[in-house]
């Protein structure tokens, strides 16, 4: 049981947990063991609601922070650990320009899972589903210890908050696991805090800070929780102002340290650049266009948004950027009615927690629901500095749990005056109505976050949803178009096929995303005059794909133009001359074939130098990524068309040695051994194709 506190208290009315009209607390308690039922029916009614992301691919960020990242696929070592924590995010992707987050212990969990679980999706998804579990079960506890060992009002409280389906986006993309892992490190904290408190065991602090690093360093955002320690024990315990004091000072020393940590880390990389609109819309703010505007009250506005999309959670989409929420100014009633609710909240919060006056204050949960809110909101809500995104569901996630507090413990005042019912049968006799409204939305959310997570089973499903809902949203045509373009589209689509046995042809239906891609990346143009540089790349890209070289080149330049560095960019660049080419030996062949030598001279020498001109930008781009197979069998592919062989081989032999499973190397070392005569040789890479391609369905699967 551990040690006593032993420091003096004295019991006072003050530390009631709902103000008046107040609960009075029975005497009917569950028993030790029979308590674990409630905790155990969140987990359950959890991992139900979210059994069918089971199934679920990888999606959005996924792909650049676990599925195509170098670093997160490397085996688990120490080197690799090193690596993981003294890096920015998205170290390890092609697209790394970004470097102003620093997530180490989550993409460590990540690196860990993805050696353990071969790379399988569907593993990831139920991790993530049982930390989204964990957290509902330590939420319940959290508040049956400030309830008395009262079972009604936490296991409500967890249980809204578990089925709520604004909270879909962050369990059901697997990169969101940085947003449960930093409301789970909160949680740890503070229950280990409650049980230091109670018990006096030191071990329980060491847990506490173990949990809080573990958050911080999952996501920056997790150091607003500095704030949430010293009021969590004003509220809910009988801490003493120095105890309060020490303790919080603790864990702000850890947030210090991760802080430093992080400064050391990226002081090294150069600034990500300026913020464009299509990420925040209140850039658009100083815009002449949006004259009388302000980013302060668009940041209101929307923050008014995120409380609306919490008591009415629809239509969820995975991006609200421009235009679908635009600029507004200081007259709009969106902000007007934002502001009044918010400043209503924050006074009621500060006005009932502090003894003002001579009427003495009831530390009301209420309060502390709403301060948590506007603590967690803080760093995310665009009020005090711009951020990355102007809104979005992921950032509601931890804020939410304070609105869900408000929530349980508004309804318990005026529906729940005797909170000494033992099981769910007598809290029903006793409290109806609130159970009934809690229940009831309880179902209705439920439903909602199974329908939800459909929607994320794979990017298409995704993007197709919600472009649906919000058409003239940039970004999510700007995502779209660059599935439809991709390699992804094509690989998901050709397992649909295979695993539905769909009547579709599979070429017919890349074709005419690429023309698709063309579209709503154009769209988005005629909406904002500017892409994302990946943007540029994958319009480049649709169009070669359709064979129209001369608008591919024009997008690539202006994707290279914008980051000359990426690789991806450059390689594509070679990609367009060598394919250039390939018309010119053509002709070569047509005109030897009708004995004209001199015109076939002619067009072997252009087709030869323009392929040539490929070579350069696939050497540059490699040297950027030495260890992307596509780079090495781009430089592979130049040297078998001029007839190097041994070159050929070499490169395409370095590609097999970095992947074994890459299908193009193994392809072009089966044709390139065939055409020199060593069939052992290639016989041997025809087998090793089958099962890379077997291997390949078997865990897109």
């Amino acid at each position: 049981m551990g040690k006593k506190n032993k420091e003096k208290q004295t019991p006072s009315k003050i530390q009631q947990p709902i103000s008046k009209p107040s609960v009075e607390v029975g005497k009917a308690t569950p028993s030790r063991f029979g308590v674990w039922i409630y905790p155990l029916m969140i987990a359950a009614i959890t991992l139900l609601i979210y059994s069918n992301t089971f199934s679920h691919r990888f999606v959005l960020d996924d792909h650049g922070i676990i599925k195509n990242n170098k670093i997160t696929k490397a085996p688990v070592s120490w080197d690799n650990t090193v690596k993981i924590f003294t890096t920015p995010l998205r170290k390890g992707d092609f697209s790394d320009i970004e470097n102003s987050l620093y997530r180490p212990f989550v993409k460590f969990l990540f690196n860990i899972e993805w050696n353990l679980f071969e790379g399988d999706p569907h593993k990831f998804h139920i991790v993530n589903v049982l930390l989204y579990a964990l957290a509902g079960i330590f939420i319940f506890f959290i508040f049956y210890d400030i309830m008395k060992k009262r079972f009604l009002i936490p296991f409500l409280l967890a249980l809204l908050f578990v089925t709520h389906p604004i909270h879909t986006e962050v369990v059901a993309n697997v990169k969101s696991g940085d947003e449960v892992l930093s409301l789970l490190g909160i949680l740890i904290a503070l229950r280990c805090i409650q049980l230091y408190l109670s018990k006096g065991t030191l071990l329980y602090m060491l847990f506490a800070i173990l949990g809080f690093l573990a958050g911080s360093f999952s996501k920056e955002s997790t150091v607003v929780a500095i704030a949430i320690f010293p009021l969590f024990m004003y509220f809910f315990t009988e801490a003493s102002i120095k105890k309060n004091v020490i303790l919080s000072s603790i864990m702000a020393s850890c947030t210090f340290f991760f802080l430093l940590c992080r400064y050391l880390t990226l002081k090294n990389y150069p600034d990500t650049g300026n913020l464009s609109a299509l990420d925040n819309f209140m850039v658009l703010c100083t815009d002449p266009a949006y004259e009388g505007t302000s980013k302060f009250a668009s940041a209101i506005s929307t923050l008014g948004l995120y409380l609306k999309t919490f008591l009415y959670p629809h239509p969820l989409s995975c991006d609200y950027s421009y235009s679908t929420l635009i600029p507004v100014g200081f007259a709009d009633v969106g902000f007007l009615i934002s502001f009044l609710i918010l400043i209503a909240l924050f006074v009621y919060a500060v006005y009932t927690m502090l003894p003002i006056g001579k009427k003495e204050k009831e530390k009301s949960p209420l309060s502390f629901g709403i301060l948590w809110f506007f603590i967690t909101m803080s760093i995310t809500s665009n009020v005090f500095f711009l951020i990355g995104t102007s809104f979005g569901e992921r950032l509601l996630f931890v804020p939410s749990l304070g609105l869900t507090i408000v929530l349980v413990f508004a309804l318990a005042r005026f529906f729940y005056k005797q909170d000494d019912a033992e099981n769910l049968v007598s809290a029903f006799k006793k409290a109806p109505i609130m159970l009934g409204i809690v229940l009831m939305t309880t179902l209705l959310f439920s439903f909602k976050t199974y329908d939800r997570n459909k929607d994320w089973k794979s990017d298409f499903k995704l993007f197709a949803a919600d472009v649906e809902k919000y058409p003239n949203s940039t970004h999510l045509l700007f995502y779209m178009g660059n599935h439809l373009s991709g390699a992804e589209f094509k690989e998901n689509l050709a397992l649909d096929i295979s695993e539905n046995d769909l009547n579709i042809d599979l070429a017919d239906s890349v074709l005419k995303a690429n023309y698709r891609c063309i579209a709503m990346l154009s769209k988005s143009l005629g909406i904002y005059p500017a892409l994302p540089s990946d943007g540029y790349n994958q319009l480049g890209k649709a169009y070669f794909n359709i064979g129209k070289l001369d608008s591919a080149q024009k997008y690539y330049l202006k994707a290279y133009g914008e980051d000359s560095t990426n690789p991806i960019f450059t390689n594509n660049l070679g990609t367009v001359y060598y394919n250039s080419s390939i018309p010119l030996t053509q002709k070569a062949t047509e005109f030897q074939k009708v004995g004209r030598f001199d015109s076939a001279q002619y067009y072997t020498i252009v087709g030869t130098n323009k392929l040539l001109e490929a070579l350069p930008y696939f050497q540059r781009a490699h040297k950027g990524d030495s260890l992307e197979t596509d780079f090495i069998n781009n430089i592979g592919c130049i040297y078998g068309a001029t007839q190097r062989t041994d070159s050929a081989l070499y490169w395409f032999n370095k590609a097999y040695a970095i992947d074994s499973l890459d299908e193009v190397s193994i392809q072009f070392l089966d044709i390139t051994y065939r055409a020199i005569g060593k069939v052992q040789e290639a016989d041997y890479f025809k087998n090793r194709l089958a099962i890379a391609k077997a291997i390949k369905i078997e865990r897109m699967r």
